[in-house]
């Protein structure tokens, strides 16, 4: 399965085994990348619906016609690291905004700074140019 894709950060992406937390590198919840944003932009990745917001906030899952994406901010589960534009039931298009980080995020250690972005369910991931292929599970 092929589908396009836009990094939701300004960052590099690094493969999910890079990604300091070992529930993310194990690909226990599928695989992805890691990026530590380089300022506060977050925009959709895919095109899709918003699933799930997290109460915390640090979570967001963007259902896609073939795929769920999880942004998985930093890792701590905090509610004052980001501000949503977007609730439960949005579309989004690709490259969107749908969100911001805020100064308590980057006030973190680097470590904690790892965004971690997921293909749930998907048992690898390739990213070509502007395009994401995975394999199912």
């Amino acid at each position: 399965m092929t589908f396009l894709f836009k990094n939701p950060f300004d960052g590099e992406l690094h493969p999910i085994q890079n990604t300091p937390d070992n529930v993310f590198s194990h690909k226990l919840l599928g695989d992805g990348f890691v990026v530590n944003p380089q300022n506060e932009s977050i925009v959709a990745p895919i095109e899709g619906v918003i699933e799930t917001i997290h109460p915390s906030k640090h979570l967001l899952i963007i259902k896609g016609k073939d795929v769920h994406v999880m942004l998985h901010l930093g890792l701590k589960a905090r509610h004052d690291i980001v501000k949503w534009h977007v609730d439960v039931g949005t579309s989004v298009a690709i490259g969107d905004p749908i969100g911001t980080l805020l100064n308590n995020f980057f006030n973190q250690s680097l470590n904690d700074q790892s965004c971690n972005i997921v293909f749930v369910e998907k048992k690898t991931c390739t990213k070509l140019d502007a395009h994401i292929t995975c394999e199912e599970r």
